[in-house]
């Protein structure tokens, strides 16, 4: 056990901010930024806990500090932005205020902090090698299928990571699970929530890893944003959502002193890392009192759901992760060991991210407040109770309504009345054609959404039979909430900002938003259905456990990234140097001269990630891309699948006013024998990229 003075205390945060700062503005290593960047944050993580969470786990305690960093970060850097601009003082600002408060803090409450005093080393004497052996097999496993993702990268056209691996990395993976999950399951082996964690960043980072050009479209935009801040301090037109993961990723990058691509792209893998196992674990492992076993298995078959929404970072999705920690906390909330104040804080942070999710959740916080002192006063119960409440019911349909009146939408076209169909219920299939872990696997994923709502009606009436419901009452009460908003967006609202395959995405937000605060139900069937298993001896069944957490885990991996095989194909497509090349063979080609492009969007992001935001027409990007009013991709969708014609070109440059068009195939393109065949026809000229792999048709006024 380790304790400074307050003196010593002082010295050791001054020196560290010292090394912080001289890295940043001479040295700029990433290797010292990553050594003291790392413990600045755990430090400080430390010293918060021990101030404001005292009283909470000591295995969550760190945790709750490093989300009261990163919200204060978020908070500071939206506010620069809002007020003035984001650029090196805010950094500055943030960076030495942090331990400062800290340290007033400490000094005004007489804290005393000791470091190391619960370290234990005992698992890895000679005499404990047996109950080392599954986690450092499994942690052996690890690094080794890092190695194997590192080496299969590309930066070709990737229909789906598992293309660029062999069934030998998926056996390595099997095994991985296996050893993990048998270190859970057997009491006598070692279990730390650290080899969660790195299995969890094993399966968050494939994305990352094997796409190193980027993967998906909205992490482009939302880099091609960071760029713009960084040169700028600002980006226009101003951006009311998002600034608070900006914020998170500019004092990554700073802090650190790692590429700012890089520092968005491993945010949210690592954040999810660190936070969804460690969320999860405490808060039925001391909410509700589960045992050690039930509890680090629920992390794996939390799984089920997948995690798509993790394996690269975006506002949308970062705010996903932060409602989950919010969801696995709630039951040390609801008995007070996490103060409300964290549910403020978090709530406030992921506004400054994501509206669509940080506005609920402040409005949840309300009511916890309001439950917390309803019968105090009349004030609080016949009028801020039924306002909360209000509020509550109404809250995301109202801001989407906003949000599209915001954006040029009129009144009349938002509002519509539509009762039926108000789901979306999928059809319940049965596959049996090509092989059984093949039609096994897309069963489970074509009627996943029946099995969950089966278990979580289980669930319910476990809860209800084991006198259960006051533990859930108030997760109850949120996902009704919520599924009140979902009716009444359905019913209520139309969006016309988004082109017809996209104008339900808002609509299955809320959807994925009751699917994960309907998770901790989910999980409590699945403890009821093993709780008695786990605690006797008897091997065979804690074999079929042992299985089927495997399953859930390799099946909710598999179907978290894109899929092409036998059975789908998910047409996400990734930017490739092809894609690069080819938007910078078309600004040359263009020499200075106003022009559109008719391209798929991962041609139009590779474009934002080359040039950034560099030209619009009416508002529109100039870019082919699903997005604004009278945009240019219906004229896309019209030239790639049915006539890729010279009035249909010149229809998409008037709407830009321009005289120049590039029309982009791809040869991976389903119609792209037909589009090129009509192209060649009638484009004034065409240039062909990486000899084929990209075709330009170049069309003038």
């Amino acid at each position: 056990m380790i304790n400074f003075s307050r003196k010593q205390h002082i010295s050791s945060q001054i020196i560290l901010l010292l090394i912080i700062l001289a890295n940043a503005y001479w040295w700029q290593s990433s290797i010292i930024g990553t050594i003291f960047g790392v413990f600045y944050l755990w430090l400080n993580s430390k010293k918060i806990s021990d101030i404001y969470a005292e009283n909470i786990h000591k295995g969550l305690r760190n945790i709750i500090g490093l989300i009261y960093i990163f919200a204060y970060t978020a908070i500071v850097y939206t506010l620069f932005y809002h007020i003035y601009e984001i650029n090196t003082w805010t950094f500055l600002l943030v960076l030495v205020s942090i331990p400062l408060i800290i340290e007033i803090s400490s000094y005004h409450f007489r804290t005393k902090h000791y470091f190391f005093n619960d370290a234990n080393l005992n698992y890895i004497k000679p005499s404990k090698i047996r109950r080392s052996f599954l986690p450092v097999a499994n942690l052996i496993l690890n690094i080794l299928l890092f190695i194997v993702l590192f080496k299969k990268s590309s930066v070709g056209i990737i229909r789906s990571p598992w293309e660029l691996v062999s069934y030998k990395f998926w056996l390595v993976f099997l095994l991985s699970n296996i050893f993990l999950i048998a270190s859970l399951v057997d009491k006598k082996s070692y279990k730390n929530i650290l080899l969660v964690s790195v299995h969890w960043l094993l399966i968050s980072s494939i994305a990352i890893i094997l796409y190193p050009l980027g993967y998906g479209y909205d992490s482009f935009i939302h880099q091609a944003a960071l760029k713009t801040i960084a040169e700028t301090g600002t980006i226009q037109p101003r951006l009311f959502f998002y600034i608070g993961q900006y914020g998170l990723t500019f004092f990554t990058q700073n802090i650190l002193q790692i590429n700012l691509v890089t520092a968005n792209k491993i945010l949210l893998p690592f954040l999810f890392a660190i936070l969804w196992p460690r969320a999860l674990f405490y808060g039925l492992r001391y909410g509700f009192a589960w045992t050690l076993q039930n509890s680090y298995l629920a992390i794996i078959w939390s799984t089920f759901i997948g995690f798509s929404f993790a394996i690269m970072t975006t506002p949308q999705s970062l705010s996903y992760l932060l409602a989950a920690v919010f969801i696995f906390l709630l039951p040390e909330i609801n008995r007070r060991r996490i103060s409300i104040f964290f549910g403020l804080i978090i709530s406030v942070m992921t506004i400054t991210i994501h509206p669509l999710v940080g506005v609920p959740l402040l409005l949840f916080t309300a009511l916890l407040a309001v439950w917390r002192n309803q019968g105090k006063s009349i004030l609080w119960t016949r009028i801020i109770k039924p306002l909360i409440y209000f509020l509550n019911i109404i809250i995301l349909p109202s801001l989407f309504a906003i949000y599209q009146r915001l954006s040029g939408i009129a009144w009349s076209d938002i509002f519509h009345f539509k009762l039926w169909p108000l789901f979306k219920v999928p059809g319940i299939t049965w596959l049996s054609t090509y092989s059984f872990p093949l039609d096994m696997f897309h069963n489970l994923e074509q009627n996943k959404m029946w099995i969950y709502a089966l278990i979580i009606l289980f669930g319910l009436y476990f809860i209800f039979r084991g006198n259960k419901l006051l533990f859930f009452k108030r997760l109850i009460i949120f996902s009704a909430i919520l599924i009140a908003n979902y009716l009444l967006t359905t019913i209520f609202l139309s969006f016309n900002l988004q082109i017809d395959y996209q104008k339900n995405d808002y609509i299955n937000r809320i959807s994925y938003l009751i699917i994960l605060f309907l998770l901790p139900i989910f999980l409590t069937a699945l403890y009821f259905l093993f709780n008695a298993t786990l605690k006797n001896n008897h091997k065979f069944r804690k074999i079929f456990i042992l299985i089927i957490s495997v399953l859930i885990i390799s099946f909710g991996t598999y179907f978290s990234y894109p899929i092409y095989d036998k059975h789908a194909n998910s047409k996400s497509f990734n930017v490739t140097a092809s894609d690069l090349k080819t938007v910078e063979l078309i600004e040359q080609d263009a020499n200075n001269e106003d022009y559109i492009v008719l391209a798929n969007q991962m041609i139009g992001v590779a474009a934002i990630d080359t040039y950034g935001f560099a030209h619009y027409y009416n508002d529109n990007f100039y870019y082919s891309m699903p997005l604004g009013a009278n945009n240019i991709y219906q004229n896309y969708l019209s030239m790639i699948e049915n006539n890729a014609s010279r009035d249909e070109a010149v229809i998409a440059m008037d709407k830009a006013n321009v005289d120049k068009l590039y029309f982009v195939v791809n040869n991976y393109w389903h119609s792209a024998k037909q589009a090129i065949s009509q192209a060649e026809s009638s484009a004034d000229s065409k240039i062909l990229v990486d000899n084929g792999v990209n075709t330009i048709f170049v069309y003038n006024r």
